[in-house]
């Protein structure tokens, strides 16, 4: 029956797929906390092997705990790390390698933001996203990049902002940070492809996390919300961006995916 052998090759073809992705390795900075949490337990449970980092110790152990409740800690390595520290990203990517064998996928997903009037400004602070952001980013990457050039496959994963495609009022030092991730990353994808290696950009707007403060969260429901709470996106969501993103075919890359709240 043709409609039965359809089904059986879809079948076989996503059986193979999840036998296909077990011992591949992701190394995901900002890990242990908000869209880097959510993402790392869901490739646990696809059965990933998964290291994380943070320079905030307490997040990490917090994180393992929540791991091992739900058995998922024989696969995943815990680090406290700064991204702003070349010597720590060493260590990271050293210890990451040592314990798996590879890392087959780079989910930069560490990040900072501050938003303020252009006058009034604390420069220090825009140093501080610069170096989270941009810097931290591509340090991690160039250390990254050698292992999976000498495997001639990987993925990298930017985790950038709308902001980077669009400015806002009091949102511009963040904006240039994400605008940089997304420069970056094209001339990235542009140098990397002949190594198998693929570059993604995923664009997310507001995320219900701990990354706004109550100032900030209270400015926007004022200034941009009219007043009223937004539709935000879960981490779930953006886990689920991931997810989808890495699960593409050999021949297929998604350079860019926006992901946006819905409904009212």
């Amino acid at each position: 029956d043709h409609k039965w052998s359809d089904s059986l090759y879809v079948a076989n073809k996503k059986n193979n797929l999840k036998n296909y992705m077990k011992n591949k390795t992701i190394l995901i900075s900002g890990g242990v906390t908000g869209i880097g949490s959510a993402t790392a337990l869901r490739f646990l449970e696809n059965g990933w092997n998964v290291s994380v980092f943070s320079n905030v110790k307490e997040h990490g152990q917090e994180f393992t705990k929540l791991a091992n409740a739900q058995g998922l800690v024989a696969r995943l390595l815990v680090l406290n790390a700064d991204i702003t520290k070349e010597k720590d990203l060493k260590i990271v990517v050293a210890e990451t390698k040592k314990k798996f064998k590879s890392i087959d996928v780079l989910f930069n997903n560490a990040g900072v933001g501050y938003f303020e009037e252009a006058d009034k400004m604390d420069m220090k602070k825009f140093d501080q996203m610069m170096e989270v952001n941009v810097i931290g980013m591509a340090g991690l990457t160039k250390l990254v990049l050698p292992i999976m050039k000498k495997q001639k496959s990987g993925q990298i994963i930017n985790n950038a902002s709308t902001a980077g495609k669009v400015g806002h009022a009091k949102s511009e030092f963040y904006a240039a940070t994400k605008s940089a991730v997304m420069r970056y990353s094209e001339g990235l994808r542009a140098e990397v492809a002949k190594f198998g290696i693929k570059v993604s950009v995923i664009y997310t707007s507001t995320v219900k996390t701990g990354f706004w403060t109550k100032k900030e969260f209270a400015r926007r429901k004022k200034e941009n919300w009219h007043g009223k709470d937004p539709v935000f996106l879960t981490t779930q969501d953006l886990a689920n961006t991931v997810e989808f993103v890495v699960n593409q075919p050999d021949n297929c890359v998604i350079e860019d995916i926006t992901i946006m709240p819905f409904g009212r």
